[in-house]
């Protein structure tokens, strides 16, 4: 595809606008830890909820989910619509809890429930989580837009994306992720609802046609489904999207940052509200292509083809604005959430327990180049699974199962002990090992891996009641 130098300008202008709103917002977020890491807890409700849906949504939805609704059709929604249990267990559970201790990040919350041992060991976990699946996931799915569009070397277009969105997230901290996002979180949400329309005009017969017939016009598919079966998508629901939205920081950091109690939920019922059409912008787009052009080569290039299809010349620069604002928003959050975890969790916790406020936003500059670094070399593995999307939902299915039954067990019965939660997320390493087994040597491949998520749940479930029954069950222990 060949963009007009007009095309070219607004993608150009685009990109120059949210590095500007980035250093604007975020001047004043070095003057303190809570200035960089929580926004100094001034967030409006508005821009939470934004900036969860700009931080969620990635050029794995966009390209990855666009790809899998072409593959499967609407079964793929529900990776947008069943997520009001898990925004649910957020907004009535886990972030009047979270609001409630003033935590600047979730580890710290299992630190104060269960000690110092427990939260490190969850921070560890979340960082693994980031560096290995979803900074490196975003960054090779955003070159690879780019690398189609421009013609530029995949590397090189995802160096090209850390220094963009790196910029700004390093020089100022929450502030700038924050109401970068909300931007961002605008446009996305218009552009991908632009695209619906547009295919929906385009496509003969219209909605019936998109939606078309069998297994591809039903949200829920027969429990012996190879892929998407009824029983898998339960585990999406309360487990893979339980954790996401309750338990992440890549995603509640912004609530933990609300000015109110109830600034941080109505952000998380906006962000509810801005669900219902998301699906229609990141998985209906395959739908579309499909009933386009049942023939393409691959999935996920579905999303690209619409692009070049339905969009009139002089448009596309700003739609492909879009995805690449979509990209930043994630990718800037991931930097966030990861350095304040190595920082405050890690850092501070055990390496430099009475450093300045200057030290630690230093310290979190610093370590936020390294984890960039870091991503842009670990992203050519994400090329070797089937799809993009396949990378992320097959790495979140089994690792954040026994993470999931920690805080179901720490936050709804009091019995649960500090050795269980430790063994029980330690678990979740082994459980990354058993997805790239799968990949690499068909470890396991006959079993789908939602089920698979599913029943790791309740096991880790039991082995956490079954290890705190057998381990005493001392007072929590006060922070160091």
């Amino acid at each position: 595809m060949t963009l007009t130098p007009l095309e070219i300008g607004t993608f150009l202008v685009y990109l120059a606008a949210v590095v500007a709103i980035g250093f604007v917002s975020g001047r004043r977020g070095k003057e303190s830890t809570t200035d960089f890491f929580l926004a100094g807890r001034h967030l409006p409700w508005y821009v939470i909820g934004f900036s969860l849906i700009a931080s969620s949504i990635s050029s794995e939805q966009f390209i990855g989910e666009v790809g899998w609704g072409y593959r499967f059709g609407m079964a793929v929604s529900n990776w947008e619509w069943l997520v009001f249990p898990a925004q649910g267990l957020l907004l009535f559970f886990f972030l009047p809890v979270y609001l409630a201790n003033r935590v600047f990040t979730i580890p710290e919350y299992l630190t104060r429930r269960l000690g110092r041992l427990v939260g490190s060991t969850f921070a560890l976990v979340c960082m693994v989580q980031y560096l290995v699946i979803n900074l490196p996931l975003v960054l090779y799915s955003g070159g690879f837009v780019i690398h189609e569009v421009f013609g530029v070397h995949l590397q090189l277009a995802i160096w090209l994306l850390v220094v963009a969105a790196g910029s700004y997230t390093i020089f100022g901290g929450l502030s700038a992720v924050a109401w970068v996002d909300l931007f961002n979180g605008a446009l996305l949400i218009g552009g991908g609802l632009v695209v619906f329309f547009l295919g929906v005009a385009a496509v003969p017969g219209g909605l019936s046609a998109i939606v078309g017939t069998g297994d591809r016009a039903h949200l829920m598919l027969p429990a012996d489904h190879p892929e998407l079966p009824w029983t898998g998508m339960l585990a999406v629901a309360f487990v893979m999207s339980g954790y996401y939205y309750s338990t992440n920081q890549f995603i509640t950091q912004r609530c933990l940052g609300a000015r109110t109690v109830w600034d941080g939920k109505m952000g998380v019922i906006l962000a509810g509200f801005l669900a219902i059409p998301l699906a229609l912008a990141v998985t209906w787009p395959g739908m579309i292509a499909y009933a386009l052009n049942p023939g393409l080569d691959h999935p996920d290039a579905a999303y690209p083809y619409l692009i070049g299809t339905l969009i009139p010349t002089g448009f596309r620069g700003l739609v492909f604005a879009v995805l690449i604002g979509a990209i930043m928003s994630t990718l800037d959050s991931l930097v966030n959430s990861t350095s304040s975890l190595l920082t405050l969790d890690i850092y501070k916790a055990h390496l430099r327990k009475k450093a300045s406020d200057r030290q630690l936003v230093t310290f979190a500059q610093i370590s936020g180049v390294g984890i960039l670094v870091f991503g842009a070399l670990w992203s050519p593995m994400v090329g070797r699974f089937g799809s993009i999307f396949s990378y992320a939902q097959d790495c979140w299915a089994l690792m954040l199962a026994p993470v999931m039954a920690v805080f179901v067990l720490a936050l709804f019965w009091k019995r649960m002990s500090r050795t269980a939660a430790v063994v029980v997320l330690f678990s979740s390493f082994p459980m990354l090992l058993v997805v790239f087994l799968r990949e690499l040597f068909g470890i396991l491949a006959d079993f789908n891996i939602f089920n698979l998520s599913a029943i790791a749940f309740l096991v880790f479930v039991g082995v956490g009641v079954g290890i705190s029954l057998l381990t005493p069950d001392p007072a929590p222990p006060a922070p160091e």
